[in-house]
């Protein structure tokens, strides 16, 4: 089932964060929203999760309503935001995450797939950023989610991490959404790219083509630049 935006928009204030926005996400695909800091990117993200409600337009995802979707445990997601609690064990955070996704998969299988397995008596005040970030990860893929959103996943990691990362997430195959401001990030894992620009989108399309695209050139170099 389709993910979709259709003519959203959405202000903070008097400030537009996003500008009659479309888009649509079919089944299986990875999806770049690749934008420089303040794009838009979170606000999307936002939006589809149903923690926002569009000023205008509407926002479909796996077919009907955000909150229906994410109520139903369909939906997975890693934010840059969001705490852990520091007293707990890697363990014990994952154990509790597959207990309220009624043991869809083990803690087990998702220390596995989040690379943990070393890690897992460790309390949270002792790891890594990029161990936290894969912690985050763990629990977004403890319901087993047909979509999974990724809000800039792999900021905390270093470039070793940062593949492994993308290896697990691939070998899932679900329908993946994730923000960056990484070009080279999008280029090599997304199947297609949107860039956003002051909440607009202006381009659509395969890495190549966004690349390709000249029109571009100016936007994509600020952007490089930003994420230095």
């Amino acid at each position: 089932m389709e993910t979709r935006f259709d003519k959203v928009s959405y202000r903070y204030g008097s400030v537009p964060a996003l500008t009659d926005v479309s888009f649509t996400v079919p089944s299986g695909q990875t999806v770049a929203l690749l934008g420089a800091n303040g794009a838009g990117k979170s606000t999307a993200v936002d939006l589809l999760l149903g923690l926002k409600r569009p000023r205008s337009g509407s926002v479909t995802v796996l077919g009907g309503s955000p909150h229906d979707a994410v109520a139903a445990g369909r939906v997975g997601a890693l934010l840059q935001s969001g705490g852990l609690p520091t007293d707990s064990t890697v363990q014990e955070i994952i154990s509790l995450a597959t207990g309220l996704y009624g043991k869809r998969r083990t803690a087990a299988e998702l220390l596995d797939l989040a690379g943990l397995l070393d890690v897992k008596r460790r309390k949270v005040d002792a790891l890594s950023g990029g161990q936290k970030q894969r912690v985050r990860f763990a629990v977004a893929m403890a319901g087993k989610p047909e979509l999974l959103f990724l809000d800039e996943p792999t900021v905390a990691l270093d470039f070793k991490a940062r593949r492994q990362f993308w290896r697990s997430v691939k070998e899932l195959g679900n329908t993946v959404m994730f923000a960056t401001h990484y070009l080279d990030e999008a280029d090599e894992y997304a199947d297609r790219v949107i860039v956003i620009d002051k909440g607009h989108v202006i381009a659509d399309g395969s890495p190549a083509q966004v690349k390709g695209d000249k029109s571009l050139e100016n936007a994509l170099v600020a952007l490089t630049e930003g994420a230095q």
